[in-house]
Parts: structure tokens; C-alpha cells; sequence
């Protein structure tokens, strides 16, 4: 079997370093998985480095007759193509009609919107022969999708155990920065973006910074665009210049999470939320929105701290709370034990299980 996986984003997201590391652990297991992406991309570079081989898109914002044809000899040459993306699914399933010998499509869907009429008929139904779900909610609501339902398999996104190990990963992140130790160090992973719940997250941390007067704390965003200029505007309107650190994009997550005290993510919409498990990974006392797949694994109380989302006064009483919780040694166990069950080992493995299911019926289909 070799397998084709599949994205068209340029940015590094959740939804892309699944691609990544599907790819890797499926070649880990002996199954050949090459990497679909557009030119110059992260994804692209990373992938490289890690030896995995990779086919580019054409690097054109518009796709047209002739480039999907010329992708269409790409991918015969694949048993399994899986899209990551809206984008990339529809360019793979237009130009799946110009293959003489067609791969299984699958299509991953991470996001927890509704899905047009339109695309119900079309690219998410003729042609495409698996979908996988990556949170409950996502499955629910595909199972109840006229035309898709019977397309369904729900496996998760999965977290890399062996990276986000705390007794493995060291950190000077305090030293890079210039933080003194015994400062309460506050991170938050995620590009920056009202969906992700920035615009809640800094007024509350300036509202936690009013009610806790005598404690030194800081807050660090790291993720692509929290050092852009909106950010930076943002940041200081509040009045919190030198009190919230904009990191930009960075590489080294397991190290800032190594070197934090409290993982905080008010995202107003998910699917699985990747750096919240990446943080319970970590043994990071963790205070989350409770939205979209978090609502299934996250327990409050238990393994982190769910907050209302969209509420600047639950999250602040949560950013209390997780002060209070940070040397609670069972609750950060139990984070780790609950993102153990998102192994991307065995998601890797469900979701060859899937494919070759998949390409099972296609074959009994034919006799």
C-alpha cells in the first residue's frame, strides 16, 4: 500500500502537523507515505528533514484544467490519498476524475461547521470513499449528514508521547526571556485569531493581574501571528507591554511548556484541540474553554479546568483556580494519562486499519 497524505495550508497548524505526523508513523509501521504540499510550505521543510518524500501541488492560487490533470498522473501512483484540508480535498477529488487508475480518497475533517448542500452532493460524496471525524462532535454531526453518514470513521488527532515528555525535555525558556524565577509563567499555543479566543484571553489576563496584585506573573503567546502588529496593538491598548511576551511561530512547544506553569486556551471553536492534549502531555496544570472535542476528554477537576467560552470573568476565576492547582501532582497525572489515550502510534494505526478497510470493499466491489 503507499499513501499519499495531503494538505494545501501554508501556515503550521494543528490540522497540518497531523499530515506530518501521519506520514511519519505510518512509514515507522512499513506502510510508504509520502507527503502532498504546496512549494517552500513548513510542512515541506520539516518533512524533508525527517526523510519523508514530498510531492508539491501547483504553486498557483487558482487550479486550473491542465494542473489537475497533471496532478491526476500524481495520483495514480497512490492506493490511499488522505486531504487535511477543504482546499486540498477539492483540488485531489477534481483532479481524481482525470486518473485511469483511481486511489482511495479520504478526507480528514478537523473543524466542526456545517457543510453545504453543495459539497454534500459533490466532493464529499462522489469520489470520496472515506471521511474521517476527529473529535466526537464532528462525528455526531457527519453521521446525521445526509449522503456522508455511512462515510464515517471517527479517529482522533493524535499527540507525538514520545516528543511532550516531560522527564525527557529540558528548558531555559525563563533564561531566554529574562524571567525570574518564581514568576508565574503563563503560555498559550495557537495562532493568533478571534476563534482561538485571544480577544478574550488578554483582558482577562489583565483583569487576573488587577485581582492578584502581589503576584509576578507574565503570560507568553506563541503561535503564528501573535507577533504581528494587530497583536502587538492589542497587547499594548491593554496596558500589558512587558507583561504578555508575543513569541511569534516557534518549533520548540515541548520546551515552552517545559518551562511554564500554566497552559491556557480559551478557543471558542475546536475540533481536538492538539496543543491543549500536547500541554496534558506535559503534566501542565491546564485551563480550557470547554468547546467542540475538549468536552470529551477534558474532566474539571480531574485532569485540568474547564472555563464558559467567550467569558472573560470564567476565565479569569479559571486562571485562579489553575494557581491554586499547580502543584496538584495527581491532577497533572491524570492530564498525562488522558492524553496517552490520543498516542498518534495508534491513531496511525486505526487510520491504516480504516484505509485498508476501505480499500477491502473496493476490491469486493469489483468482483
Amino acid at each position: 500500500m503507499r499513501v499519499l497524505q495531503a494538505t494545501t495550508a501554508r501556515g503550521w497548524s494543528g490540522g497540518t502537523e497531523q499530515c506530518l505526523l501521519l506520514a511519519k508513523y505510518m512509514n515507522k509501521l512499513g506502510v510508504e507515505t509520502h507527503i502532498l504540499t504546496l512549494k517552500e510550505t513548513e510542512l515541506e521543510r520539516r518533512a524533508k528533514t525527517l526523510g519523508i518524500e514530498v510531492v508539491n501541488f501547483p504553486n498557483t492560487r487558482k487550479f486550473s484544467l491542465s494542473e489537475a490533470k497533471k496532478l491526476a498522473k500524481v495520483l495514480e501512483s497512490y492506493d490511499v490519498v488522505n486531504t487535511h484540508i477543504s482546499k486540498a480535498h477539492w483540488w485531489v477529488w477534481s483532479s481524481s476524475f482525470f486518473t485511469k487508475k483511481r486511489p482511495i480518497l479520504v478526507y480528514s475533517r478537523r473543524v466542526p461547521f456545517k457543510i453545504s448542500l453543495a459539497s454534500r452532493l459533490t466532493k464529499y460524496n462522489l469520489r470520496t470513499d472515506g471521511i474521517v471525524a476527529v473529535s466526537p462532535q464532528i462525528h455526531d454531526y457527519l453521521k446525521k449528514t445526509p449522503f456522508l453518514g455511512k462515510k464515517v470513521r471517527y479517529i482522533p488527532s493524535g499527540v507525538e508521547l514520545e516528543r511532550f515528555n516531560p522527564q525527557k525535555v529540558k528548558s531555559e525558556i525563563r533564561k531566554e526571556l529574562g524571567i525570574e524565577e518564581g514568576a508565574l509563567l503563563i503560555l498559550n499555543v495557537a495562532n493568533y485569531s478571534e476563534v482561538k479566543g485571544h480577544h478574550v484571553l488578554l483582558p482577562a489576563f489583565k483583569d487576573f493581574l488587577r485581582r492578584n496584585p502581589k503576584l509576578k506573573a507574565y503570560l507568553l503567546l506563541a503561535g503564528r501571528d501573535t507577533d504581528s502588529e494587530e497583536a502587538k496593538l492589542e497587547i499594548e491598548k491593554l496596558g500589558l507591554k512587558g507583561k504578555v511576551i508575543p513569541l511569534g511561530f516557534r518549533k520548540d512547544v515541548p520546551q515552552l511548556l517545559k518551562g511554564a506553569d500554566l497552559f491556557v486556551f480559551p478557543s471558542l471553536k475546536e475540533g481536538i484541540a492538539g496543543s491543549l492534549l500536547q500541554a496534558m502531555a506535559m503534566e501542565k496544570t491546564v485551563v480550557t474553554s470547554l468547546v467542540g472535542g475538549i468536552k470529551s476528554y477534558l474532566k474539571d477537576g480531574l485532569n485540568g479546568i474547564g472555563v464558559e467560552p467567550g467569558s472573560i470573568e470564567s476565565l479569569v476565576e479559571g486562571m485562579e483556580r489553575g494557581v491554586k492547582e499547580i502543584g496538584n501532582e495527581k491532577m497533572k497525572e491524570e492530564a498525562r494519562r488522558t492524553a496517552a489515550q490520543f498516542d498518534i502510534k495508534r491513531v496511525a494505526e486505526k487510520t491504516l486499519e480504516f484505509y485498508k478497510e476501505l480499500l477491502n470493499e473496493k476490491r469486493l466491489s469489483r468482483v
